[in-house]
């Protein structure tokens, strides 16, 4: 059995752990940009509800549904920190995921490369046995003719 039929099955599972990487890190992605847009959409909601404010101030406000405002805009302010935090475990966790996915590719690399050189060593010795071989039949072929003369 050649080394490459032996090294077939490892192969064969860091190819699939490789592929298993890419699908986590699509989706650490996926998530990270949903995040963001979820934040940015708090953020533009909570600039929309400031710049109200002074309309409906000009409009004449009570102070309870001033306060109610303010409470409000408070309450989005915390919202947006508790995103941007979304945002942060978000970006951590496609890194660790980019990380996890490099170091499957450059496993995925080396055994590629083991298993190249693996052959061009199986071709090698492939060829030094066939060229032995037909030395072999060379020099019978010789020494018979040299028997008959």
């Amino acid at each position: 059995m050649k080394r490459e039929e032996r090294i077939k099955s490892y192969r064969a599972t860091i190819e699939s752990n490789e592929n298993d990487c890419k699908l986590r890190f699509r989706d650490a992605e996926g998530r990270l940009a949903e995040a963001t847009q979820r934040l940015t959409e708090l953020q533009n909601y909570r600039s929309e509800y400031e710049r109200g404010l002074g309309n409906r101030v000009a409009g004449g406000m009570s102070g309870p549904a001033l306060l109610d405002y303010h409470a409000f805009i408070a309450r989005l302010g915390e919202a947006i920190r508790q995103q941007q935090e979304i945002v942060t475990r978000c970006e951590l966790e496609r890194e660790q995921q980019r990380g996890r996915l490099r170091d499957a590719a450059v496993q995925v690399r080396t055994v590629a490369a083991v298993v190249e050189r693996w052959r061009t060593e199986d071709r090698g010795s492939e060829s030094r046995r066939e060229q032995r071989e037909i030395d072999e039949r060379a020099q019978i072929s010789f020494q018979r003719a040299g028997a008959r003369a």
